[in-house]
C-alpha cells in the first residue's frame, strides 16, 4: 500500500512537471484556455443572444458561469486523459510488478490539483473585478470538489480498464462528455428548462454539484440539499464498484496489450 502511494505521488509530480511546469505557456494555458472559453460563452449568450438567467441577475452571467465551468473542466479533462492511462503505460505494466490502477489515479489527481490552482486564480480575478463572493464557502466547496474528484476517479477506473479491451472508447467518450456538458446546467439555469423536464435534469449528478457550488459562493447557502447528499452516497457506491470492476479486469490486461 505504501509503495503504491509513493508511486502515485511520483507519477503526479511527473505529470504536473511535464504538462505544466516545464514551460511557462503550459502553466499559463491552465488559466488562459478556460478563461477564453468563458469569454466566448459570455459574448455569445450575453451580447448576441442576450440571455437572461434569473439566478445571475445580481452577480452577472460570467461569475455564474465561472463558478461551475472550472470544476467541470477539471472533471472532464481528468476523465478524458485517464482513458489511455493504462494502455499508454502497457510496456511498464508488463515489465514491473506494480498495481496498474496507480496510472489513472495519478492522472486524475494531477489534473484536479492544477485545475484547483486555476480555480483559485479565477476566483481572485472575479473579486478583483468587484464580484461579491462568499469566502466562507471555501471549506464546503472543498468538500464538493473532493466529491467531484471521487466521481472522476470512479469513471477514470472504469474507462481506463474498458479501453484495454475496447479501444474505440477513446474516440466515443469525448463527444459523450460534450453532450454531458450541454446536458448539465452550466451555461444555463435549470429554471429555464420546462418544468416537466426539470425532474429528469436533476437525475444528472452534476446538476446538484454545480448548484451547490453556486449556492456556496454566490448566495452564501451552506446547507447541503437532500439531492446533493443522495448524489454523494451514489458516488461513493460508484467508486467502490469501479475499484472492484478494475481489479476484476486488471489480471487480463497483459493479454490485450
Amino acid at each position: 500500500m505504501q509503495k503504491n502511494i509513493i508511486l502515485i505521488r511520483e507519477l503526479v509530480r511527473r505529470e504536473i512537471r511535464s504538462r505544466y511546469l516545464d514551460s511557462l505557456s503550459g502553466l499559463a494555458w491552465l488559466v488562459i484556455q478556460p478563461l477564453m472559453l468563458l469569454l466566448i460563452y459570455g459574448f455569445v449568450f450575453v451580447i448576441i443572444f442576450k440571455a437572461k438567467i434569473p439566478e445571475a441577475d445580481t452577480t452577472g452571467f460570467l461569475p455564474y458561469l465561472a463558478i461551475a465551468f472550472w470544476p467541470w473542466t477539471a472533471f472532464s479533462e481528468s476523465v478524458l486523459r485517464s482513458i489511455s492511462s493504462v494502455t499508454g503505460n502497457a510496456g511498464l505494466i508488463g515489465k514491473v510488478a506494480i498495481a496498474s490502477e496507480v496510472f489513472p489515479i495519478a492522472t486524475v489527481t494531477a489534473t484536479f490539483l492544477m485545475h484547483c490552482i486555476g480555480y483559485i486564480a479565477i476566483l481572485l480575478i472575479m473579486v478583483a473585478f468587484g464580484v461579491d463572493l462568499h469566502w466562507l464557502a471555501l471549506l464546503p466547496a472543498l468538500v464538493i470538489l473532493i466529491l467531484l474528484y471521487a466521481f472522476a476517479l470512479a469513471l477514470a477506473l472504469l474507462v481506463s480498464s474498458l479501453n484495454v479491451f475496447i479501444r474505440d472508447l477513446e474516440h466515443v467518450l469525448p463527444p459523450l462528455m460534450t453532450l454531458w456538458f450541454f446536458g448539465t446546467p452550466i451555461i444555463y439555469s435549470i429554471s429555464l428548462i420546462p418544468e416537466q423536464y426539470q425532474h429528469w435534469m436533476r437525475l444528472n449528478p452534476m446538476t446538484g454539484i454545480m448548484d451547490a457550488l453556486r449556492g456556496y459562493f454566490l448566495r452564501g447557502e451552506y446547507v447541503p440539499s437532500l439531492s446533493l447528499i443522495v448524489t454523494a452516497v451514489a458516488i461513493m457506491f460508484l467508486l467502490a464498484f469501479a475499484v472492484w470492476f478494475y481489479r476484476r479486469l486488471s489480471p487480463r490486461f497483459e493479454d490485450f496489450f
